[in-house]
């Protein structure tokens, strides 16, 4: 393996003087706490002793495991200082929490409950560092009817609406030379530039604070959506197809499933999961045929498997389906409509959604901003300017032109 280079960023990096640690399960707050060690921050990143779990995701080099060359891991923390605590001993668990009282930001990412069990609410750790920032990265937040729900990736796009509007994974392109490319139903590229946009201002500005200096920022769509395809990534730059035959990521079910009212997303490929999702489907006796013995055997008999599921998942709505699993600890989700995610009592409770009245008097709603900070919460006090409506006031209040001038 290759020696560090720029081991330490240099006192001139925008978040230099800036500790943050990682302690997370989910890809999302790795990306994050990376893109802060992008910027300079010195970023510690906790490990349980089996280590991160994308250690042992891939892909690896000549498909050959190393904890220390999955691709994915590699892409997700770079920049980065890694420290392996086991937090049930009781001297590494108070080594845990002197690193927080370091730390300038704690970048969490798991499962709601796991968070409040293991006691890593600010509330709960503001005693230790007053100045603590936590940023906590879950499936469905800290607060709401949904709270409490298990989740990944998969979830995430269904409940938010995209599985409906986003021909994807796991209905992708089967044959690349015979189907045209599909397309997201939503600006994708942009967006992500503009959270990666908005990161590179912030880092910007504190550059600034230290040099006096504005700079150029140089993001590139299509590099934008690279970033955030490290699985894709991987497998070209190790040179390792793509082993399509096997479905979800060769584990199944992981997968969406039509239901009496729709569409219902399951992901039970943990051996638990799996039997947990067995007892919520009356416990057939299919279930315990060798042919379905394990994830890997699921993905591999998945034509024999999918017809008895779907009797199981056509005989109950969504939410049914979602209630029974989610009672049981699996991973589970109706696949929302954008309008069905709009109207959903979950994010209603959440207030995520900013009702607006046309000129014409019709209603409407529009995304709020998803970051909940409680000291300086987001408020929508202007709505979208007409046409020149606001050029005299600027002009005076930033220029002090008389009215004479304009």
């Amino acid at each position: 393996m290759n020696s560090e280079v720029n081991a330490k960023a240099t006192p001139a990096s925008a978040l230099a003087d800036v500790r943050v640690v990682e302690y997370t399960e989910m890809a999302s707050a790795s990306f994050c706490a990376r893109l802060l060690g992008d910027a300079g921050a010195d970023v510690v990143k906790v490990e349980p002793p089996e280590g991160d779990r994308y250690r042992s995701h891939g892909p690896f080099p000549d498909g050959h495991p190393d904890p220390d060359w999955s691709g994915m891991f590699l892409y997700l923390n770079a920049n980065k200082r890694g420290v392996g605590l086991d937090r049930r001993d009781s001297r590494q668990n108070a080594a845990f929490g002197d690193l927080l009282a370091k730390a300038d930001i704690l970048v969490l990412g798991g499962q709601s409950a796991e968070i409040e069990r293991q006691g890593l609410r600010r509330d709960l750790l503001k005693h230790l560092n007053p100045g603590l920032i936590v940023c906590a990265i879950t499936p469905f937040g800290l607060s709401g009817p949904n709270s409490g729900y298990v989740g990944d990736d998969l979830t995430a796009v269904a409940s938010g609406g995209l599985s409906f509007a986003t021909p994807g994974v796991p209905d992708g392109v089967e044959d690349p030379v015979k189907e045209p490319p599909l397309t997201a139903n939503t600006p994708l590229a942009e967006l992500m530039a503009g959270v990666l946009g908005a990161a590179g201002c912030v880092a910007a500005l504190l550059v600034r604070q230290f040099s006096g200096q504005g700079c150029e920022i140089d993001l590139s769509l299509q590099e934008g959506v690279a970033a955030v395809m490290p699985y894709e990534l991987a497998h070209a730059a190790y040179h390792e197809p793509k082993k399509r035959e096997l479905l979800g990521f060769a584990l199944m079910p992981n997968v969406y499933m039509p239901c009496k009212d729709g569409y219902v997303v399951i992901m039970a490929v943990l051996e638990g999961h799996w039997r947990s999702l067995m007892e919520a489907a009356g416990n057939p006796d299919w279930a315990e045929l060798e042919v379905f013995a394990t994830a890997r055997e699921r993905a591999r008999n998945w034509d024999a498997l999918e017809p008895l599921l779907l009797e199981w998942t056509m005989s109950h709505t969504g939410e049914e389906i979602a209630r029974l699993a989610q009672e049981r600890g699996v991973p589970c989700f109706p696949a929302y409509s954008v309008g069905q995610m709009m109207e959903s009592p979950h994010v209603v409770e959440r207030g995520f959604l900013q009702e607006l009245t046309s000129p014409g008097g019709q209603s409407f709603k529009l995304p709020g901003h998803p970051i909940r900070m409680g000291a300086t919460p987001w408020q929508s006090f202007r709505p979208a300017p007409r046409m020149g409506q606001h050029t005299a006031e600027v002009l005076r209040d930033w220029l002090g032109w008389t009215e004479a001038e304009r």
